[in-house]
């Protein structure tokens, strides 16, 4: 079963959505999410600025809103107030989406979520404004929130981490890396979010520097774990449709980046090995997007089998050799980790400590 932190009703407002792994309708978790929605629509209304309509449309568009819930749930362990959390939380989504339309140039993504990104419908240019539109934005709600300068200074620094993460995983690209580097770059590119979102609602909340810095450490295994259940998803999801996760299928390895069950099967079987040694021969001899794109739509390798084809085939080896079970195995551990990071903060109250306990589950 999907976590699903929000979904829209009727009326097309986005509410929280409760299914069976998640908190009591009446739960006070689910009430602030819910009027962070609110809040976060507020800021966000249609008006006459393009960039402004463009950017309400893609913070809407869907998502979990996992890191505002973090933000929200680690505000809930300490004093807290809406007036500092809420502006906090928004900044966290608003500057996440902003790296998602980033991301959508430089992959040449065609969609997100089920729809059309801002580069393809727009055009680059208005994706980069886009996205250098909601990063301002996001640096406003944080004035909104009053942050101490010394936080301020731990999300710059997550934002760097970020650039340096997808930069890092850019020019690694259509390499076979060690597990220690996937690591390396998704602590970067995912995890450092998740650890700042956890450790700012905690600050803001005014609990004290032994359980901020162990909420950073708890976000961080949240983060890392997510993407290796996202990346496992690409995975396991290929043969059900892109509708099912909201992303086309496969799209990491097209693109020549290299995810965590790859790496596990290339270092259990010689065959998977030399099938991605074979792809990547192929489309690192091209010299840009549209080419790689050609050959993945239009072209034959390995005799005549089409490129999806071909991919599909290190799919299946990448199951059957264990790369996937290597992967879950990891991931668990990092699941572990959180919850007993989570075991050492007994004084946060029981329903913070539960809600963070089911996204530990979720995952």
């Amino acid at each position: 079963m999907e976590l699903r932190l929000f979904e829209q009703d009727k009326s097309g407002v986005n509410r929280f959505g409760v299914d069976n792994l998640m908190w009591s309708k009446d739960s006070f978790v689910v009430k602030e999410l819910n009027a962070f929605e609110e809040y976060l629509r507020d800021k966000y209304k249609p008006g006459n600025s393009f960039l402004n309509n463009v950017s309400q449309k893609i913070i809407f568009s869907g998502g979990k809103r996992l890191r505002p819930a973090l933000v929200i749930i680690s505000g809930m362990m300490g004093e807290y107030d809406r007036n500092k959390i809420f502006p906090l939380a928004a900044a966290i989504e608003t500057l996440h989406t902003a790296t998602l339309v980033h991301d959508d140039i430089i992959d040449n993504a065609k969609t997100r979520r089920g729809q059309i990104t801002t580069s393809e419908k727009h055009g680059i240019n208005i994706a980069i404004y886009t996205g250098d539109y909601l990063l301002a934005n996001s640096i406003l709600l944080l004035a909104e929130s009053g942050l101490a300068v010394k936080e301020l200074d731990r999300l710059a620094k997550a934002v760097k981490m970020i650039c340096t993460g997808e930069v890092s995983q850019f020019l690694n690209r259509y390499k076979l890396t060690s597990v220690s580097g996937y690591l390396k770059r998704i602590m970067k590119k995912t995890g450092i979010l998740f650890s700042a979102s956890c450790a700012i609602g905690s600050f803001a909340s005014n609990c004290d520097y032994k359980q901020v810095r162990t909420m950073a450490r708890i976000g961080m295994n949240i983060g890392i774990a997510f993407q290796i259940r996202d990346d496992l998803l690409d995975i396991e999801i290929y043969g059900k449709g892109a509708e099912k996760i909201g992303k086309p299928i496969t799209n990491d390895i097209k693109n020549g980046i290299i995810t965590l069950p790859f790496i596990y099967s290339a270092k259990r079987s010689e065959t998977v090995r030399r099938s991605i040694e074979e792809l990547f021969q192929i489309t690192d001899d091209l010299s840009n997007v549209k080419q790689r794109e050609e050959v993945f739509t239009d072209k034959n390798v390995n005799n005549n089998k089409d490129i999806n084809s071909y991919i599909r085939q290190i799919i299946n080896d990448v199951i059957e050799s264990g790369g996937v079970s290597d992967a879950k195995a990891l991931k668990n551990r990092y699941i572990q980790k959180a919850r007993n990071l989570l075991e050492t903060l007994p004084q946060i109250t029981n329903e913070a400590k539960q809600a963070l306990e089911d996204i530990i589950n979720w995952l």
